[in-house]
């Protein structure tokens, strides 16, 4: 088994959005790292005024902000770094400063540098020996032949990075231009993200950024998730050693026998995309409480025939993965599911997210003898519960009683119902509503939905709006 990596996110969260995207990724492959703190680095923001001190307060609090929607309940991982630059002759300790002190020394420690790599600086400063205990992963510089150097993180504190250069420490350089090639938009994550609280709020980022460009796509490029990333897996990456005076145009003291590990180039952005995508998807909600979802009549892995020609689907393993996709789409693992009835082939409910609980539809009732045993046996498959006939809602929706049963010839009087089981009329009764997933969309309906759709109902007068 591969040694995880003892890690340490040294951030300047409060700058921009991109660093709270680095910050999901990393605690998304908790496999991979045990992350031992998030340290905040000084920035200035002229424009919002924002100075070196009042900025490790706002990074504090937006680092609080993604682990507290990441799930994380360790209010003691963040620690609040330096309030000046080494540039400046600033050289006091820090909360961050000691963390990383305390950590070095008791064992090997790797440093993904989001910002100025000031925090570090001063602990290597006032501890020399912990450099060699220490690798550092650093998104700074531009690429080796531009001219003009302007890199945000090394211009912040030139003297800082003198420091670390010159101390010996193990140091991976990651120019812009590689981050740069980490591209996401609006579009793309809320169609692929957009799942959970992280997402959701990950995406409220990306809205609210003034550096995203505001075309229909609202491009945004994620430049700080390329450190993670590399740590992740750094077969996505081209690496070389290179003098460090070859990426410093004005020329700085440091020794020209002093090397880093500088990446020059990285695989497509797919790779990197994907891997984002799929892990920080798998989230739970912490934030907000598990929802309530209903749907019926998938028939997953047997809908053939006309069933299938109803749908938009050519062909049935096109119809199950795209069932599977836009369920996974709205539903997290967290969330309640009331499957009523016609699920199709009870091994696939590993392919989906919630806590599904499965009300007998016809096609159920045709595969048990014995319901206990059958029961049993998809509890054990994955499903949260199975009941055999009709069952009430515990929540009532707008004051009413929720009935769900599979055919709506089995809804109750004076309650609202729920069924499945038509395919092809219309979807409202007068005291009833169809969650078939032939007329949603082929998703889930949230509990929100249908109560829209029960309001709808009660305010009708018409009865040829409804079929009974």
């Amino acid at each position: 088994m591969t040694k995880k990596i003892n890690l340490i996110i040294d951030s300047d969260t409060g700058n921009d959005v991109d660093d709270a995207f680095a910050i999901a990724y990393a605690f998304s492959h908790q496999e991979i790292f045990n992350i031992e703190a998030v340290t905040i680095a000084p920035f200035i923001d002229k424009v919002r005024h924002v100075s070196a001190r009042d900025s490790i307060i706002e990074g504090s609090l937006e680092a609080s902000r993604i682990l507290r929607y990441i799930g994380v309940k360790k209010p003691d991982l963040i620690f609040k770094g330096s309030e000046g630059f080494v540039t400046s002759l600033y050289n006091k300790t820090s909360p961050a400063v000691d963390k990383i002190i305390e950590l070095a020394k008791k064992e090997e420690v790797t440093i993904a540098c989001l910002g100025p790599l000031t925090n570090i600086a001063i602990a290597l400063t006032k501890a020399p020996e912990i450099k060699n205990n220490i690798s550092i992963v650093w998104f700074g510089t531009r690429h080796t032949f531009v001219e003009e150097f302007t890199d945000t993180n090394y211009k912040t504190d030139k003297k800082a990075f003198e420091i670390v250069a010159k101390s010996g420490v193990l140091m991976t350089v990651i120019p812009s231009y590689v981050g740069k090639f980490i591209v996401t938009s609006k579009y793309e994550f809320e169609r692929n993200v957009a799942v959970n609280d992280v997402g959701r709020y990950l995406l409220s980022k990306i809205k609210s950024s003034s550096q995203v460009n505001e075309g229909d796509l609202g491009i945004k490029t994620l430049y700080d998730v390329a450190p993670i990333a590399y740590l992740i897996n750094r077969d996505w990456f081209k690496v070389k050693a290179i003098s460090i005076n070859s990426l410093l145009k004005e020329q700085s003291k440091v020794s020209m026998g002093m090397l880093v590990n500088y990446v020059y180039d990285m695989a497509p952005n797919q790779l990197v995309w994907r891997d984002f995508v799929e892990n920080v998807t798998k989230y739970g909600n912490e934030v907000s409480p598990a929802q309530i979802f209903f749907t019926s009549d998938t028939h997953l892995g047997i809908l053939k025939g006309y069933r299938l020609r109803m749908t938009p689907f050519d062909k049935l393993s096109e119809y199950d993965d795209e069932i599977v996709a836009r369920w996974n789409k709205v539903v997290s693992d967290k969330d309640i599911v009331y499957h009523i009835g016609d699920f199709g082939k009870y091994e696939l409910v590993k392919k989906l997210k919630g806590q599904i609980i499965l009300i007998c539809g016809n096609y159920e009732k045709k595969d048990f003898r014995d319901f206990d045993k059958f029961r049993t046996k998809l509890i054990e498959l994955g499903f949260k519960d199975v009941i055999r006939d009709g069952a009430f809602l515990e929540q009532k929706i707008d004051g009413n009683d929720v009935y769900m049963t599979h055919k709506p010839t089995d809804c109750r009087e004076g309650c609202f119902n729920l069924y499945g089981h038509v395919h092809d009329l219309k979807p409202l009764k007068k005291n009833g509503f169809n969650v078939c997933t032939t007329y949603h969309n082929f998703t889930p309906v949230s509990f929100e939905e249908v109560k829209k759709y029960l309001i709808f109902i009660k305010k009708q007068s018409d009865a040829d709006v409804f079929v009974d």
